[in-house]
């Protein structure tokens, strides 16, 4: 076995340099990071989160109020025929674990799935969620890509919203246009991050009503104690009874949801979607 001679917190932090390079020469954005400590990272799923505005998906609150997840794995390269995975693939090839060793009551090492359950969980909710993994060994070659302004190309991203089994391995090759995910094998494309960036600025846009009705019904259906949260939304809701122009109403309610997201959850609402 063959391990990177960087961490994962490297390989971290050269993608998100370079995807946050390349959004702001796509869309002209600077988009921020958000970087989980460890612990969290556990407790969410991911380690960096953004939110992008110009997705159909409203932002998570309880996740930073984003809508577009990574989780950062170091893979390691197998080379020889006794490895575990060789008769899937005949040749050397690269593997990540998904789950986390934790210790049990008793003190013995078992594997933890929470990170891929809380994953799951905004993957079934049909957010962008992602595994990202190394495509190379070697820093020298990941500082190269970085300068040359390709690395993206070479960051095999796992889309959990196409995993339907639970796994513990996952391997590739660097020409393999899919994953094996074993115990019980599975296949699943192999997504640049490059290529990821172009599914997500082809995302189907809403118009001003469909997006305003979607984005509230997601607000109603988060828990929260707080009565000004419920209020507030009322509000918005009893725009409907007041006598404006019709073709006027939808940009009044999305004006309110831009000041009740910014209020309660912090963020920024700066998508433009197109008119009814």
């Amino acid at each position: 076995m063959l391990e990177p001679d960087f961490s994962e917190s490297q390989l971290q932090q050269a993608a998100n340099s370079a995807y946050v390079r390349r959004v702001a020469e796509s869309h002209g954005i600077w988009l921020f990071a958000h970087i989980l400590s460890l612990p969290d990272e556990c407790l969410f799923g991911w380690d960096t989160a953004y939110f992008l505005d110009w997705l159909p998906h409203p932002p998570v609150a309880d996740h930073a109020g984003c809508n577009f997840f990574i989780q950062y794995k170091l893979s390691n390269q197998y080379t020889s025929s006794g490895a575990s995975e060789w008769n899937c693939w005949k040749q050397e090839y690269l593997r990540f674990k998904i789950p986390h060793n934790a210790k049990d009551a008793g003190g013995k090492y078992v594997d933890d799935y929470h990170q891929w359950d809380r994953l799951k969980e905004l993957a079934k909710k049909n957010y962008p969620t992602y595994y990202a993994t190394n495509g190379t060994l070697h820093k020298s070659e990941l500082i190269a890509a970085y300068d040359a302004g390709v690395l993206l190309n070479d960051i095999p991203l796992l889309d959990v919203r196409t995993v339907k089994g639970v796994h513990k391995h996952v391997t590739f090759t660097p020409t393999s246009g899919h994953f094996k995910l074993h115990s019980e094998l599975e296949e699943s494309p192999v997504v640049a991050f490059s290529s990821a960036i172009e599914s997500l600025r082809k995302e189907s846009q809403l118009s001003i009503g469909r997006a305003n009705e979607k984005l509230l019904s997601a607000l109603k259906e988060m828990e929260q104690t707080d009565e000004r949260w419920t209020q507030d939304l009322e509000r918005i809701n009893q725009l409907s009874q007041q006598t404006v122009p019709q073709r006027l109403l939808p940009w009044m309610k999305h004006q309110a949801l831009r000041v009740f997201v910014k209020r309660h959850i912090g963020v920024g609402m700066l998508w433009k979607p197109q008119n009814d």
